[in-house]
């Protein structure tokens, strides 16, 4: 769900942006047979529940991997077409469950005129039903400048 652009000069301190998703076993398994090298259709923790649950997981999970592109979507989508991600890191607090209903979250805590450019930096995080956090993170980016 991609955004119009934003620029520099609308961004405030404190602005916030957030979507939703749902990480279903439908999206996981698209997901793996594009990146087969993340954990193939015989990986039982991104596949079943039962398979899961044999390594001590409550239920099928999201491969950290995709959770981390869900997140760079996110991003992506704040800032625009003409909008540059410089770094993303994340960190991966408790497994993403598939089926969780999870709101992602960006937050301005940053906005500066460097030497290389206009940067923005964001706090990310993707956040459940039940209140956790299972990856949050920063970003930082480069927004065009009106002209």
């Amino acid at each position: 769900m991609s955004e119009a652009q934003r620029y520099f000069e609308d961004v405030d301190l404190g602005d916030e942006y957030a979507e939703s998703m749902t990480p279903t076993p439908e999206l996981v398994r698209d997901f793996l047979a594009l990146n087969p090298a993340r954990g193939g259709p015989g990986d039982g923790r991104f596949t079943s529940d039962e398979g899961a649950r044999s390594i001590g997981m409550r239920a099928a999970i999201v491969p950290g991997v995709m959770s981390m592109s869900i997140i760079s979507r996110l991003v992506e989508d704040w800032m625009g077409a003409e909008g540059t991600l410089h770094s993303l890191d994340v960190s991966y607090r408790r497994p993403v469950l598939q089926g969780d209903e999870l709101k992602l979250q960006a937050l301005v805590t940053d906005a500066d005129e460097t030497p290389e450019g206009p940067r923005v930096k964001l706090d990310v995080y993707m956040e459940n039903a039940r209140g956790e956090r299972p990856l949050q993170g920063t970003a930082v980016v480069e927004l065009p400048r009106k002209a």
